[in-house]
């Protein structure tokens, strides 16, 4: 089962923001990440950043936007009703 929150994004150093992850994750050392609209984290760092980016412009990108679309114009709809 996964997990849902809502995070503050913290300012961190000059340039940069973090994301705290929940406690509830396990975590290791590093997390690898990929990112563009969405971002998907392995907080373990055991999938290669390369394998994550793959994943997500393959998998996730493509797939995510005409179903949040297709959920926003029914969201819409039977809000008028």
């Amino acid at each position: 089962m996964g997990l849902k929150d809502r995070r503050s994004n913290i300012k961190h150093g000059r340039y940069s923001l973090a994301l705290i992850l929940p406690a509830t994750i396990e975590k290791g050392e590093e997390s690898t990440l990929a990112a563009n609209r969405l971002i998907l984290v392995d907080p373990r760092g055991e999938i290669s950043e390369e394998d994550l980016l793959e994943f997500l412009e393959t998998f996730v990108e493509p797939n995510f936007w005409p179903w949040y679309m297709k959920k926003s114009k029914a969201g819409k709809t039977e809000a008028k009703e």
